[in-house]
């Protein structure tokens, strides 16, 4: 535990150096409650035949920095950690990632990512993230995912997703993963989204597919309360350097709350729950942003 303490220590001060450097995004091979997706704006008003289509995108020119902590029960501790993240608009680009130190099974690391959602034209965009990690098992040792997105309908207010991820875990599990998806902007402040992941895993070709739906309500620059359930296979899952749980069901529900305090700044807060066969994990994660 000194050791895995003092591993700790090392990673959060490389956070911090890296804050200085960077601003990203990240995900990991189990579900994380700091990384709680950022909600699109939505549509507000009446609509008729001459408004303009619905302002799609995520947030943009921001940085947020917080902290989790989540306890697990059968005797697997605790997680807890810390991130920065943030994304900045140029041009057709929007640049996004995250650093995230954090403390799992008795281990601690940093993960690092830095993604690109680039707009095509006023139908089409698409993304590509890219991660790696410094410590800890329980992060990827490289990570690949991208996205193409198409509006579609009169206020381009459904958008389909369709995506594929490489993940190369720190012992010889690798996971090839597809995403099929969609989102839907009403006319009132609600937006609906559900996808279905199909994931194998290998060695062994384990199949594992889940699906998740979230609900999301609010206004930009006032606040966003999203709603998001989960459930599938997961293929493996690592708790330790050489154990590894596999093929097994899982359910999740994430509950998000980011409120706007001022006209430029606010706080994010996250409450996550998990369920497996084998532990059950609960816990939230607050966060503070202030938007450019």
């Amino acid at each position: 535990m000194m050791m895995a303490t003092r591993k700790y220590g090392v990673a959060a001060a490389l956070a911090l150096w890296l804050t200085v450097a960077i601003v990203a995004r990240a995900g990991a091979q189990v579900d994380v409650a700091t990384a709680d997706p950022l909600p699109a704006a939505p549509v507000e008003g009446v609509v008729t035949q001459s408004e303009p289509e619905a302002q799609v995108k995520v947030l943009t020119n921001f940085v947020e920095s917080g902290g989790n902590y989540l306890t697990l029960s059968n005797g697997y501790g605790h997680w807890d950690g810390g991130y920065v993240r943030g994304a900045y608009q140029q041009g057709k680009n929007v640049w996004t990632g995250e650093i995230n130190g954090q403390q799992e099974f008795g281990d601690a690391g940093v993960y690092v990512a830095a993604g690109d959602t680039y707009t095509f034209n006023s139908d089409w965009y698409g993304s590509l993230t890219l991660g790696t990690s410094a410590g800890g098992f329980f992060w990827p040792r490289y990570r690949v995912d991208g996205f193409l997105n198409k509006k579609w309908l009169g206020r381009k207010q459904w958008i389909t997703t369709i995506g594929t991820g490489y993940y190369a875990a720190k012992d010889v599990h690798r996971d090839h993963s597809l995403l099929v998806g969609s989102t839907y902007y009403f006319e009132k402040p609600w937006i609906l989204e559900e996808g279905m992941y199909f994931n194998i895993s290998n060695p062994g070709v384990v199949f594992a597919p889940a699906g998740f739906v979230a609900v999301t309500r609010g206004k930009d620059k006032q606040q966003y309360f999203t709603v998001r359930a989960g459930l599938g296979e997961e293929g493996y899952q690592l708790i330790g350097p050489t154990t590894t749980l596999t093929q097994f069901n899982s359910q999740t529900v994430t509950i998000t709350w980011r409120k706007w305090l001022g006209k430029a700044w606010g706080m994010n807060v996250v409450g996550d729950y998990y369920h497996s066969p084998f532990y059950t994990r609960g816990g939230s994660s607050f966060g503070f942003f202030k938007d450019f």
